[in-house]
């Protein structure tokens, strides 16, 4: 599921989709600038016509579409089957668990400054980018990730993560330090406190390979990793 999400909300600022208050994914080139201005009443008419127009006569008439941003994130949702209507910002939130740490896939929420239970704006958190139907002089973009910007996370409860992927079968497998030494940590990444200097020349059994590619080895310690970068270290057969 969120590897689509990801997929659908990338092909929206690539295909240039305009912003348009009230639009849930309709095709440009099936619109007429008599519907964004009677979506538009009274807010941002010339500036929506404006970007309509000039997707027109471009490239992209053909595949770019017009959101506002609970339009946009509404069709995202709607098109992995996580969501069955379009709603707006808050029924978004209504329908999400709050978090306070960006996860991928998680929704971004901006609020109104007069009541924090107001959701004003939303957007959808990717490895550390921001995918939100900006505004009429935007359209729908990817930027860097600004904590500043958004006053809410939450996962948005229908969304299921991707299975992770089963680890490669160890059997059989040493793990032979290759460069002149290696630091042995006790979690599967660099930022794994050190527990020990492996040298070149050592082996070490292997438990089993971690999802993020470390190798989990047998040692006085329960937990111990050492890198899988092949400058450093390589698996033999036992």
């Amino acid at each position: 599921m969120l590897s689509e999400l990801l997929q659908l909300a990338q092909a929206e600022v690539e295909n240039h989709s305009i912003y348009v208050w009230g639009g849930s994914g309709q095709l440009c080139c099936e619109v007429s600038e008599a519907w964004i201005r009677s979506h538009e009443h009274g807010r941002q008419p010339e500036a929506a016509v404006k970007a309509w127009k000039e997707v027109e006569s471009g490239p992209y008439r053909d595949v770019a579409r017009c959101f506002d941003c609970s339009g946009y994130v509404s069709f995202c949702l709607m098109n992995i089957g996580a969501l069955n209507h379009r709603t707006n910002c808050d029924g978004l939130f209504a329908r999400s668990t709050e978090i306070y740490t960006p996860e991928n896939g998680c929704l971004l929420f901006r609020t109104n400054p007069k009541d924090p239970n107001d959701e004003t704006h939303v957007g959808i958190y990717f490895d550390g980018k921001q995918y939100h139907a900006k505004g009429r002089a935007y359209g729908v973009v990817c930027e860097p990730y600004n904590e500043r910007y958004w006053q809410k996370l939450a996962w948005f409860k229908a969304l299921k993560p991707d299975p992770k992927p089963e680890p490669p079968e160890p059997t059989g497998k040493k793990v032979l330090v290759k460069g002149k030494s290696v630091w042995v940590r006790d979690a599967d990444s660099t930022k794994g406190k050190k527990l020990f200097v492996a040298h070149k020349g050592q082996k070490y059994e292997l438990i089993d390979i971690a999802p993020s590619g470390w190798y989990h080895i047998l040692t006085t310690f329960p937990d111990a990793y050492i890198t899988n970068k092949e400058r450093y270290t390589v698996l033999e057969d036992g």
